[in-house]
């Protein structure tokens, strides 16, 4: 009699979202009762009554047969809920279920969902990605570990987005150290990170453009034009392949070893004077000690 009555309250609670739950009647109920209580309070979406279910029911029946279910249902509802706190302990929860259920079928699941968790946390391109590497990493290994699962071809989707925008996150950065700081080495080495990293930026020829740009104002012309040529040869109809063919004719001939950069001139050493003023005239030296002459 005592468990059906704290069966009811605990089923009749949801009801109003926000709710305290009622401790006693949940110390009393069985595993089943408590899961019960927990999918209801989802259904209303009342996060923090349903976590507490969950949680009673993760702690208190180790051996339930909803074990899994209850910690999938944790991770859950912080996702569902949102906001960039409650998708830090989503990750950590899903993180956690396989840990201990590596085998599970709702493991490529969980695998999923922590890759979603970090793509909502993703900034814009002009921001730090590691949240957006983070998710590209989680997604990499779904197709890694569960290559026959049903979230493959989501996270393949999701793979996609995610190598577009630290691509473009990387463009803009090389965009930054060239036309801001006049920076080519850092640039360089941006544009060349995408090319190597992630050829399949749908900018790839802006990325050779810019690449040659920075390696011609570098005087590297001989490493300029081989991206010259593949980006009049892959992307005819790209805006930047005219733009390649006058780059490439103002370079010097091939063979003809470029001008040295221009650097300032050393300041001249100290007590030396410039070089279109003479040296200093010499001191007359004095006359020896002795009488006058004459006597």
């Amino acid at each position: 009699m005592k468990r059906a009555l704290a069966a009811a309250s605990l089923l009749l609670l949801p009801a109003c979202a926000g709710h305290q739950v009622d401790l006693e009647a949940l110390s009393s109920a069985s595993d089943q009762i408590v899961w019960e209580a927990g999918e209801k309070a989802v259904a209303k979406k009342d996060w923090d009554s349903a976590r507490q279910y969950f949680r009673r029911l993760i702690d208190a029946f180790p051996q339930s047969e909803h074990q899994p279910d209850a910690r999938i249902a944790l991770a859950d509802s912080y996702y569902e809920q949102g906001g960039t706190a409650n998708y830090v302990l989503a990750v950590s929860s899903y993180r956690e279920f396989l840990t201990l259920y590596a085998q599970h079928p709702k493991s490529d699941y969980a695998q999923f969902r922590a890759g979603e968790s970090y793509f909502k946390q993703r900034n814009s391109p002009d921001r730090d990605q590691t949240a957006t590497q983070q998710a590209l990493e989680e997604y990499q290994r779904l197709l890694d570990v569960y290559p026959q699962s049903k979230w493959v071809e989501p996270a393949r989707e999701k793979i996609h987005t995610c190598r577009q925008e630290l691509a473009r996150a990387n463009l803009m950065v090389g965009a930054f150290y060239q036309k801001t700081r006049q920076a080519w080495r850092s640039a360089i080495g941006r544009y060349e990170a995408i090319i190597s990293q992630y050829p399949d930026f749908e900018k790839i020829d802006e990325v050779l453009y810019r690449l040659s740009e920075c390696l011609a104002n570098a005087g590297r012309y001989a490493e300029a034009r081989p991206h010259l040529a593949r980006l009049q040869a892959d992307y005819p109809n790209s805006p930047f392949a005219g733009e390649a063919k006058k780059l490439e004719a103002s370079f010097p001939p091939p063979g003809v070893p470029p001008a040295p950069a221009k650097t300032p001139a050393d300041p001249p050493a100290k007590g030396t004077p410039p070089k279109d003023q003479p040296p200093p005239e010499k001191p007359a030296a004095a006359p020896p000690a002795g009488p006058p002459p004459g006597r």
